[in-house]
This record gives C-alpha cells, sequence and structure tokens, in this order.
C-alpha cells in the first residue's frame, strides 16, 4: 500500500486587499465566502459598506420590510416532536 499523499492548494491572492492569505489555522472563509485574513482596516471598509446599504434599504423598503416582519412574528409557528433515545436510528 502506498501512503496518501496531501494536495497542496494554490494560496490565492484576495481580490479585495490584494494580499496572500496568512499560513494559519483558521479557515480561510466564513459562511458567505468571507475571507478570515481580512486586515482590520478592510473588515471595517465591508462592515461599512454593509451598514451603508442596510441604511438605504431600510430607507427604500422601510414599510415593507416591517410588513414583513410583522407577518413573520403573527405566522404560526411548526411545532417539532421531541426524539426520545429510543426513537434515535443510530
Amino acid at each position: 500500500m502506498t501512503k496518501r499523499q496531501k494536495r497542496k492548494t494554490a494560496r490565492q491572492v484576495c481580490p479585495i486587499c490584494s494580499r496572500l492569505p496568512p499560513d494559519r489555522p483558521l479557515p480561510l472563509t466564513v459562511p458567505f465566502g468571507i475571507p478570515t485574513y481580512w486586515s482590520g482596516d478592510t473588515a471595517l471598509a465591508i462592515f461599512d459598506f454593509i451598514d451603508e446599504m442596510r441604511t438605504i434599504m431600510l430607507a427604500v423598503y422601510d414599510t415593507r420590510i416591517s410588513d414583513e416582519m410583522q407577518q413573520r412574528q403573527n405566522s404560526p409557528h411548526l411545532e417539532c416532536d421531541p426524539i426520545t433515545d429510543d426513537e434515535l436510528p443510530f
């Protein structure tokens, strides 16, 4: 039997900050593909952009967003029956 060789993946430059990701044990991304190696300055710029988008979205869609949130709160929640240890398939 031969040992499996680990395939090295090429590190690619971040398109936003133009840097290579650091060699560290953190995953390269978190949900939604957000890199974990941005500088604080880059992360703050993205955070400010998202905050500004939120402000604009609320200015444009405030009533519709409020209506949707209220509708979701008033909709009946599905209740789940608890599963006992005896019912587990493993």
